[in-house]
């Protein structure tokens, strides 16, 4: 295709050069005719030229569009992964969901139960494993795990007692939200509700100390025996995910407060 424009292009030229070259009458001016060659390898070369510039830019082009093809193929690879996940997903659900509803109530308790299980064993080795955890008693102090034994009226026992000398402070051992309250069980008390959701009980204070807004590490409180407490300490428990929810929080407090 080049070769048949730059072949016009001469053709032309040649025609123009005759033009000028022919009588014209017998006042015209004769061109010698060799004048009209000579421009010829001139044209030539100009042809030649443009011919390069052409297709140096065509090979340019092409190699851009290789570029875009090379750069457009992965993306639609990886849009096409994606949907067959999100199918593949969808269809997990559907299928997740069928199962579900073909329990009966008694076995669909038992998997929420496993859930809760799982779920608070979870925050509970997030909590161990963090290092802005603050351990509730500031002081000499002295625990055992005694979760699960038996109390007064029927109840186990929900928590670990964290004894210490009276007046010993009571700490936040995370930033949150506390609230004091007074009952004959537990004496003077506090609720403590965390930013993500976890809840903690202390009682048996002999006083108040911070409430509403604390950060991790703040006074809330101080070691007593009030209630239906024998000797100074702290009842202390742990309820990942909200109150109601409280599991043996011995191993939390044996990793912090030592």
């Amino acid at each position: 295709m080049l070769r048949f424009v730059s072949a016009l292009v001469v053709l032309s030229i040649f025609q123009v050069s005759e033009a000028v070259g022919a009588p014209l009458g017998s006042n015209s001016v004769v061109v010698d005719r060799p004048q009209k060659f000579s421009v010829l390898p001139s044209i030539l070369e100009g042809v030649a030229t443009v011919e390069i510039r052409i297709t140096k830019t065509s090979e340019l082009f092409g190699g851009y569009k290789n570029r875009i093809d090379e750069t457009v193929r992965p993306i639609a690879e990886a849009n096409q992964l994606l949907a067959e996940q999100l199918n593949n997903a969808a269809g997990v659900r559907h299928e997740h969901e069928k199962v579900l509803a073909g329990l009966d109530a008694r076995d669909r308790s038992r998997l929420e139960d496993e859930e809760e299980v799982r779920r608070s064993t979870s925050n509970m080795i997030r909590k161990i494993a963090s290092s802005h955890w603050v351990c509730p008693v500031d002081g000499e102090m002295q625990f055992r795990d005694s979760w699960g034994e038996p109390r007064s009226g029927g109840r186990v026992h929900d928590g670990v007692d964290i004894v210490a000398r009276s007046r010993t402070p009571v700490l936040a051992p995370e930033a949150g939200i506390v609230k004091f309250r007074w009952d004959l069980i537990g004496g003077r008390s506090f609720d403590l509700f965390t930013w993500d959701g976890d809840y903690y009980f202390g009682t048996h204070l002999r006083s108040y100390g911070t409430g509403g807004l604390v950060e991790a590490g703040e006074v809330i409180g101080y070691v007593g025996q009030t209630g239906n407490a024998r000797g100074y300490h702290l009842h202390f428990e742990y309820h990942p995910g909200g109150k109601g929810n409280s599991v043996n929080p011995y191993f939390l407090v044996d990793t912090h407060c030592r």
